[in-house]
């Protein structure tokens, strides 16, 4: 039997690794099976690459699968079965099997010890050299057509495969989509997912680089308000950090509707007001004698406290040649309303090119999740981004790769046992 798999990314290879082995827990001879791994560019896992800043953030550690599933904007309910049949301890155990360590950080990220995506490419490639997997580079497919029980694909050039089998697993490539459209699935809106924010700000233009440790973020859209919380940085074009690639991801659609423009509130604390104000008095009352701009309250750099401080100005002349000791009340009680809901408006938005998935892709209700085979179309299968499930930042992307990779590899292999009759 022939079985292809197109896209040679963090899913196609996954559900190659997982074919093979499963062949031969099914007792099937090399010689009786070809596993075909096509891919429209020169090199494959080139997300991997680039994904975690160069390291890879391979998963994240958490094992209960319902706490997992709360990860996904887009896929949670449907990824719930998959979750026990393949889950991040698995995805662990697996690179462990191989030599490959993961280190858990702070925030539950979970990256290869060595630091470095190269590390996690090099073990598959090792794996897939064990024989068996053809990559077929520069292999772009126009075109998909299935009769009875098996596929012809055909390349650009006009070169044509027989398969018995087939997944796809393209990510958010367009080929992708218009072949599962062309065996009768339907795609959801789509929409980017994990982007930054741009904003023209004075705040923010003096200030890029500088980071938030925790903040709170909320955009107002219409009847419905989304709120998400956690570490931020100010770059040059905006906003970025996991709070807010986290929104991006949850909003997405809302966001695309909106055109990307739309206010946003930052508390810069990521504290209640009440709190805010407690700090802020303290830090008056201990630092009396001290200019205003020259110390910041705890979680805020010097440079931010000070254009900060700065921008109030504008609004209460001197503020910023003040002691403590002088601040009124009102002055007070302003920097405290704009430490807890500072408005933004944003002007677009920005890929992040690390971390950046699609929102939508191939409806999940045309799917059966227990083997990831289309309901449509018989022998079809699916992995990965492809489809309309999608996760906020943290390895959850790359889980949602393994996992139904993992499966789509090993039904594929299930055909064997359907066409002999077993």
């Amino acid at each position: 039997m022939i079985f292809g798999i197109i896209g040679h990314g963090a899913a196609g290879t996954f559900a190659a690794l997982r074919l093979r082995e499963k062949l031969g827990e099914l007792g099937r001879k090399p010689t009786e099976d070809r596993i075909l791994l096509f891919e429209k560019a020169g090199v494959g896992l080139r997300k991997v690459k680039i994904s975690g800043g160069g390291r890879c953030n391979v998963t994240h550690h958490q094992y209960d699968q319902k706490l997992f599933c709360k990860n996904y904007p887009r896929g949670s309910k449907e990824l719930l079965g998959p979750f026990h049949q393949f889950q991040a301890k698995n995805t662990v155990d697996w690179f462990q099997k191989r030599g490959i360590k993961l280190k858990v950080e702070t925030d539950g990220r979970m990256f290869p010890e060595t630091n470095t995506s190269q590390t996690i490419i090099d073990c598959f490639l090792s794996e897939i050299q064990k024989g068996h997997i053809e990559i077929l580079n520069h292999k772009n497919i126009v075109k998909c057509e299935h009769s009875l029980e098996t596929f012809k694909v055909t390349l650009g050039k006009g070169e044509t495969y027989d398969l018995d089998g087939l997944v796809l697993a393209t990510g958010s490539d367009r080929s992708g989509y218009l072949i599962a459209q062309g065996l009768g699935h339907s795609i959801t809106e789509l929409a980017p997912s994990l982007f930054t924010f741009k904003i023209n700000h004075p705040l923010l233009k003096a200030l890029p680089g500088t980071s938030f440790e925790k903040v709170k973020i909320e955009i107002p859209t219409g009847k419905k308000k989304w709120q998400e919380e956690g570490p931020m940085i100010i770059t040059h074009w905006g906003l970025s950090g996991p709070a807010v690639l986290k929104l991006s991801a949850w909003a997405a659609r809302e966001l695309k509707s909106l055109n990307y423009k739309f206010p946003l509130f930052i508390n810069f604390l990521g504290l209640p007001r009440e709190d805010i104000e407690r700090v802020l008095l303290d830090h008056i009352k201990q630092n009396s004698k001290k200019l205003i701009t020259t110390l910041p309250l705890k979680g805020l750099t010097k440079n931010f406290w000070q254009v900060f401080i700065d921008i109030i100005s504008k609004s209460y002349p001197k503020l910023n040649q003040k002691i403590m000791s002088e601040v009124s009340k009102k002055e007070i009680s302003t920097i405290i309303d704009q430490l807890y809901r500072f408005e933004f408006n944003t002007a677009g938005h920005h890929r992040f090119k690390e971390e950046f998935v699609e929102c939508g892709g191939v409806a999940t209700k045309e799917i059966n999740f227990k083997t990831m085979e289309s309901k449509i179309c018989k022998g079809l299968f699916f992995a990965g981004e492809i489809l309309d499930v999608d996760g906020i930042t943290g390895g959850f992307n790359f889980q949602n790769a393994w996992t139904t990779g993992h499966i789509a590899g090993e039904s594929l292999a299930n055909l064997t046992n359907i066409n002999t009759g077993k």
